[in-house]
């Protein structure tokens, strides 16, 4: 890490001590499940600040990533800026927060609702790269993403944070969970924040127009990671299975179709040859 990034971060913690937000550097180690011993190498210089303290400080104590990254800006985020609430465990290590389609209605105004996110499923999942990042996943709803998404499916996804670099870190072309006040939208994106402070939401199936959205209406953004998927033990997948099955249906009702057609003619002919006779 930056050696300014660094510097920066202890500053704020230094801030945080004058303030009397935080008593002791044993008590802030705590506060973030952080050695005391790691904690002293960095203020004596002998260690680098790492992103996951910073995630960690960013969520509890407000420290402004982009002061830290930049220099530019307040040490400490205010009220208006994005801030996500998490889910721990008894070791306070976070859990995933999942919204199914049945709380989804909810969300949008309450995505930051401590009491409403506690209603909420949480669960964790294997392997390293889970521990580093704020995760919640959702539940799949209607087939305005297939054949990419389907109804029922989840996705777990990773947070976005920092606002104020939402338009160099969201990818075009990416899919994402966009969060408004009075939706939440799984789309793929086109980043015109830079140029226009909007982004395009765009659907893969092309039956469903896209949306745009002002960046002042967006309240939260998730990138996708992972599909949780229903599994079929054949070796074709699930949807493959059933669209071959239709495609069966559909060829049997077409030959059907084409031999009603033949007989009627048959008939017709015979019927004529009767009308001359």
């Amino acid at each position: 890490m930056n050696n300014n990034v660094t510097k920066r971060f202890v500053e704020c913690y230094e801030e945080l001590r004058d303030l009397g937000e935080i008593k002791s550097g044993r008590q802030f180690c705590l506060s973030l499940n952080y050695t005391p011993q790691s904690w002293s190498k960095i203020l004596k210089g002998e260690r680098a600040i790492t992103l996951e303290l910073i995630r960690k400080a960013t969520i509890i104590y407000k420290i402004n990533p982009t002061y830290l990254f930049t220099g530019v800006g307040n040490k400490f985020m205010n009220d208006n800026e994005n801030v996500v609430a998490v889910a721990v465990d008894d070791n306070n290590e976070e859990r995933i927060l999942h919204v199914p389609i049945t709380a989804k209605a909810g969300y949008n105004e309450q995505f930051n609702d401590t009491v409403y996110l506690e209603d909420l499923e949480t669960y964790s999942l294997p392997g390293k790269y889970f521990n580093n990042g704020t995760f919640r996943s959702f539940e799949v709803e209607g087939d305005s993403m297939e054949p990419v998404l389907h109804q029922g499916e989840i996705i777990v996804c990773s947070y976005v944070d920092d606002r104020g670099l939402w338009k160099y870190n969201i990818k075009s072309g990416y899919v994402y969970v966009v969060v408004t006040e009075r939706d939440v939208f799984v789309k793929r994106v086109q980043n015109r924040l830079k140029e226009e402070n909007v982004l395009e939401l765009e659907s893969d199936n092309p039956d469903y127009p896209p949306i745009v959205l002002n960046g002042e209406e967006i309240k939260e953004i998730w990138i996708v990671k992972l599909k949780i998927s229903p599994f079929a033990h054949s070796k074709l997948s699930l949807r493959q299975e059933m669209d071959n099955k239709y495609s069966a249906l559909n060829d049997i009702i077409r030959n059907q179709s084409e031999l009603i057609g033949r007989l009627n003619k048959t008939v017709e002919k015979l019927l004529q040859k009767q009308r001359i006779i």
